[in-house]
């Protein structure tokens, strides 16, 4: 089975604001190709408490690619490949709301969840997040860093569901009440960012 695990880390709470993405696609157990960079993002605002978080400063992104000019190579990394996230509800609001504000199209892209799988997996664990589940399975893990986030949200769904096929991956899913997601397809209209954080994840 292979699938691709998408990692962003923000400039402050607004979902247009990806300072830097990870990408890393997994094949039959293990990490095959990944994918990382530094975002320019829309606003120039970097809250104190994501700095602090991540250590990306507006110096480090003055030179970085906007999303725009990613988005071809991140989306041919993807290609029909499930994605998935620890947290997918946010780090697939932040992509769709990144291509909402470029105006580019929203792929017909299959996503899951590994908090809810992992959820579902184990629930006699104390915690579900990533840090505390990468140390659970004694995975090398330097959090908040967009590429090892991502390596280890791979890891965690193979660890949760180890299946050969994508076909016994819904099946198995399906048994514990997850089901794939798909985002919408169309064209995101555009619309000018706030300077500062506006929206809470």
């Amino acid at each position: 089975m292979r699938y691709v695990a998408i990692d962003f880390e923000t400039a402050n709470n607004d979902p247009i604001s990806a300072c830097s993405v990870g990408l890393a696609k997994m094949e039959n157990g293990r990490v095959v190709d990944s994918y990382y960079t530094l975002i320019n993002p829309p606003s120039s605002y970097f809250s104190p408490m994501n700095i602090s978080i991540h250590g990306i400063r507006p110096e480090h992104v003055a030179d970085a690619p906007a999303f725009d000019t990613l988005w071809p190579d991140m989306l041919m990394f993807i290609g029909d490949d499930l994605l998935i996230a620890h947290n997918a509800p946010f780090d697939i609001g932040i992509l769709r709301a990144m291509l909402t504000w470029y105006g580019l199209p929203i792929p017909s892209i299959r996503y899951t969840c590994t908090v809810r799988i992992s959820r579902k997996v184990w629930p006699e664990l104390p915690s579900h997040k990533l840090t505390d589940l990468s140390r659970h399975f004694g995975f090398d893990y330097q959090a908040h860093h967009a590429l090892e986030d991502a390596v280890n949200c791979a890891l965690v769904f193979h660890k949760a569901c180890p299946c050969p096929t994508e076909t016994e991956a819904v099946e198995y899913l399906m048994e514990k009440g997850i089901r794939f997601q798909r985002m919408t397809g169309g064209l995101a209209p555009l619309e000018p960012p706030p300077q500062q954080g506006g929206f809470l994840l």
